[in-house]
């Protein structure tokens, strides 16, 4: 019902929209409507939220009504509804915005200033140019409905405050970050005013694949929301100061405001965190003067961490800001008392009087217009001081652009390149398209060159870190290495704020390398990084076809090929297959028996795909034999009604690689006989106790409630024992550890973070290449743990109870010492898993497919106790009755980042269908 819903108000919106897009704006009006007269309330009423298509159509009403505003279309959002921005300034600077623009631009970046006399004036007469972000998180929705106050305000008002923001001042205001989102919250919540839930209990995120991580793609730029405001910031306008309104929880302090904590990332230049001191200050004593108490500072969110809205934009000189007010249940108002008010977070230990909390609020009623007056409160203050201080904000923005490329000449690394030998070339392409959409020059040599004494060739990428933007290319590129922080002296870790490491070169699999001598190369910059595309090589009119297992993309080609009905095969072989030119490929390779068939769907299947089939003219016996069918598996993605962002991105993922698959419910398990209907079902990373209890009673709808229970446990023990695959990715492996008696534990669980710590980094991981499912994969991998876990195999007596080896050779088709069975993915096995009489490690073999390093773990990030995972399992095998459950202990899909370990999951799922090799 929901979904049918939904689909109605998309087509009603893309009718809107289209009618949006051609709509010309007439002469300016007088008088506009306030938006109380225009919605029937006054914004922030209790009970009472605007849709987006509301909001939109007052902007556009302003616009009308006044010259001191341009409302501009920025894009769609992931489910078509039309993103927009206001530019708010005096008439005449919204007569010449363009020219603005281009000011800005040279502020942005000094190369473009020719001269000192050009220097001088644009300091002295640019604009400064404010983004102000409003309700990414969609919950969080007292932004969005402020922006239209704010908005009336700055365009109709005559007061000396407005005149001087508007002569001083370019807003660019932009109402919801997340529209799709803001819509799915309004609808959730009026249906649930008066019910227990109300204002709470969402059982979907409020992004399509993001939810509330939609503020975790700034640097990667997965979103389409995020694409629309990315090109904003740092093609169209590179403002000056960037402010992201967010609320947090409301059992502290009514207000964040910068400073923030510890500790602080070197890259992020000084003059930043002066600027956010002197912002936050001016911001908190206006709040006080205007008696609204409860404002913290220094507190909860640190500045360390790359990837979110105001956190990304530190690297590239602006000023992110960043204020958190505290939440009521979306419009319901609530109630508190004082002695319910707590601290507890970092540098708020406790609610009383302290130097970064001056002013307690002493407890009562908060409502939605309370968030609303602090947050326009603070808006105001930001605007007054940048208008005051104009020539010192767009001085510090030229020094700090001008200082970067100075640095980028006199101290190493000089550069960072990406040679073009890549194991998947598309995938290097896509993390360099993502550093020039951040705004990072990347040239490509012409010729070949020379960097430290190593020749590289033409057609290498070289991002010099000479340029404006040097601090963001150093935070992507380089690893990081979090200080080992504690809550008190041999106390618990102090968490981060998010994650400790992101190196995005690890993530995704590519080699980079740093040079740290001055070189010479000729090289030309790119106006946008040129994308592999494969093509068909090797025979014309070839029988057949074979890709060599390596690309990610080998699998989006593979979901095509399944679609236009064209069958595959991979090759077992436990050698490389040699080709007659010379070629080799691993185990894993694909085979496309119809030839034919493949260039008859061309150039389609092909379009935009890097994999390159090669034309062969057949198959000795030998390589026949190990080739197997691999039909296409039926795939179905449980979606907990719990919210899960894990669930959400490892939606966007099969997505974006074309994967058919069936989003799968409680109901759906609890209905029993998933065999019949699926191959391959995938538990993505949620807690055992989210998917067997799920919500309680009365915290959302009825329908919503609970979770699989023990019926559930029962029909994914029967799915699996009747030959399906069970995919548990990271917190879901918790499930057949805890239900299915399986010989597998997480070594981790219940260690204390004296004992052990690892929130978001990168630790190093060595594979079989020889196991399904890593297939393709290079030996050492990167892989994601945020607060993950490390496997430990029972063994059986007589035999390791893996079938891999401490260096991680297999032992394939190994006899069982007590069963004289032999073992092998979906083989039948002695032992079905009811049967009490023999030891789990004997009912269940487990293959051991990957092992964390047992010399250099941790890549980037930080880990405590990293002795207690050295060299224990990270993937596992684990045949169940005619099946196999597979489980990963960190993240493979993580917000869509690691691309190097996205093909685990892939073979994974293709594994629920390949067939035997012939021994």
């Amino acid at each position: 019902m929901r979904g049918s819903a939904r689909t109605g108000h998309i087509l009603m919106t893309g009718a809107w929209l289209a009618a949006v897009l051609i709509w010309a704006p007439p002469a300016r009006a007088q008088a506009p409507r306030t938006p109380e007269e225009f919605l029937g309330h006054r914004v922030g009423a209790d009970y009472q939220l605007a849709r987006w298509e509301s909001i939109v159509e007052y902007f556009h009403l302003i616009e009308r009504a006044s010259d001191r505003v341009n409302v501009r279309h920025i894009g769609e959002t992931t489910e078509g509804l039309p993103m927009i921005y206001a530019e708010i300034s005096s008439p005449g600077t919204i007569e010449n915005v363009d020219l603005h623009r281009r000011n800005q631009r040279m502020i942005s970046d000094p190369r473009l200033i020719l001269d000192d006399a050009t220097e001088r004036k644009l300091a002295g007469e640019s604009k400064v140019v404010i983004l102000i972000n409003c309700s990414l998180h969609a919950t969080e929705i007292a932004a969005t409905q402020m922006s239209m106050d704010l908005l009336y305000d700055l365009a109709t008002s005559d007061s000396p405050r407005v005149a001087e923001i508007l002569e001083r001042v370019i807003l660019l205001l932009i109402p919801s970050a997340n529209p799709d989102g803001l819509n799915m919250v309004v609808d959730w919540y009026e249906p649930s005013i008066s019910r227990p839930w109300e204002g709470t209990g969402m059982p979907w995120i409020y992004q399509k694949y993001a939810g509330h991580d939609n503020n975790r793609d700034w640097f990667m730029l997965n979103l389409r929301e995020t694409r629309n405001t990315t090109k904003l910031i740092y093609e169209d306008w590179r403002p000056t100061i960037v402010y992201d309104v967010h609320q947090m929880g409301n059992r502290g302090a009514r207000l964040f405001v910068p400073p923030f904590h510890d500790p602080k990332n070197a890259n992020v230049p000084p003059l930043i965190d002066h600027a956010l001191m002197i912002i936050g200050g001016h911001m908190a004593q206006e709040l006080s003067r205007s008696g609204r108490t409860g404002v913290v500072n220094g507190a909860i969110y640190d500045n360390w961490w790359a990837g979110g809205f105001r956190t990304t934009v530190y690297r590239h000189n602006m000023i992110g800001i960043l204020t958190e007010t505290a939440s009521v249940n979306l419009a319901s108002p609530v109630f508190q008392r004082k002695s319910e008010l707590r601290g507890g977070s970092r540098g708020f230990p406790a609610y009383q009087i302290a130097t970064n909390f001056p002013e307690p609020w002493p407890g009562g009623w908060w409502r939605l217009r309370d968030i609303v007056d602090y947050e326009l409160t603070a808006i105001m203050s930001l605007l007054t001081y940048a208008a005051r201080y104009h020539e010192e904000l767009q001085g510090n923005f030229l020094h700090m652009g001008r200082n970067a490329i100075e640095q980028g000449l006199s101290e190493p690394p000089f550069a960072w390149l990406v040679p073009p030998d890549q194991r998947d070339p598309r995938t290097a392409a896509w993390m360099l398209d993502l550093l020039q959409a951040t705004g990072i020059d990347v040239h490509q040599a012409e010729d070949d060159f020379v960097a430290d004494g190593v020749a590289y060739p033409a057609g290498t990428f070289i991002m010099y870190c000479s340029q404006p933007f040097r601090a963001h290319l150093m935070d992507m590129m380089e690893r990081q290495i979090y200080p080992d922080r504690e809550i008190y002296p041999g106390g618990p870790a102090e968490a981060p704020y998010d994650n400790a490491g992101w190196t995005l070169p690890l993530q995704m699999g590519v080699r980079r390398v740093a040079v740290a001598l001055p070189f010479v190369a000729r090289a030309r910059l790119l106006d946008a990084i040129p994308i592999p595309q494969g093509n068909l090589e090797g025979r014309d009119n070839a029988r057949q076809y074979v890709i060599a297992a390596q690309y990610n993309d080998d699998y989006r080609l593979i979901n095509r090929l399944n679609k236009a009905g064209i069958p595959i095969g991979i090759y077992r072989g436990g050698e490389d297959w040699d080709l007659a030119d010379g070629r080799t490929l691993p185990a894993g390779s694909i085979l496309i028996r119809d030839g034919r068939s493949l260039r008859d769907a061309m150039p389609d299947v092909l379009q935009g795909v890097s994999s390159s089939p090669i034309g062969i003219s057949g198959l000795d016996e030998e390589i026949e034999s190990a080739i197997v069918e691999a039909p296409p598996p039926r795939i179905g993605l449980y979606q907990p009604w719990t919210a899960s962002m894990d669930e959400g991105w490892t939606r966007y993922v099969l997505d974006t690689f074309e994967y058919n698959y069936t989003t799968v419910h409680n109901a759906d398990i609890l209905a029993g006989n998933l065999h019949d209907r699926y191959d391959c079902l995938i538990l993505p990373s949620v807690g055992a106790q989210s998917i067997l209890r799920g919500r309680a009673p009365d915290t959302t709808a009825p329908e919503y409630v609970g979770g699989i229970g023990p019926e559930g446990v029962i029909s994914l023990q029967d799915f699996v024992q009747d030959g399906g695959t069970l995919i548990c990715v990271d917190q879901s492996s918790n499930l057949p550890i805890g239900q299915f008696n399986i010989p597998v534990s997480n070594i981790v669980r219940g260690k204390s973070s004296e004992e052990f710590y690892c929130p978001g980094s990168v630790l190093r991981v060595r594979l079989d290449p020889s196991h399904p499912v890593a297939y393709g994969m290079p030996e050492w991998i990167s892989a994601y743990f945020t607060r993950s876990m490390a496997f430990e195999v029972e063994r059986s007596e007589g035999r390791s109870g893996s079938r891999q080896g401490r260096r991680g050779s297999p032992r394939e088709n190994e006899e069982d010492e007590e069963t004289g069975q032999r073992g092998g993915a979906g083989g039948a096995m002695a032992g079905a898993p009811g049967d009490p009489s023999r030891s789990a490690a004997a009912r269940f073999p487990t293959e051991v497919v990957g092992r964390y390093s047992d010399t250099v773990l941790l890549e980037s990030g930080w880990i405590r106790g990293e002795e207690l995972i050295r060299d224990q399992p990270a993937v596992v095998e684990v045949q169940y009755g005619e099946g196999r459950i597979v489980m990963f202990a960190f993240r493979v899909l993580h917000r869509a980042q690691p691309h190097g370990t996205f093909r685990l999951l892939f073979n994974a799922i293709q594994l629920s269908t390949l067939g035997e090799a012939e021994e």
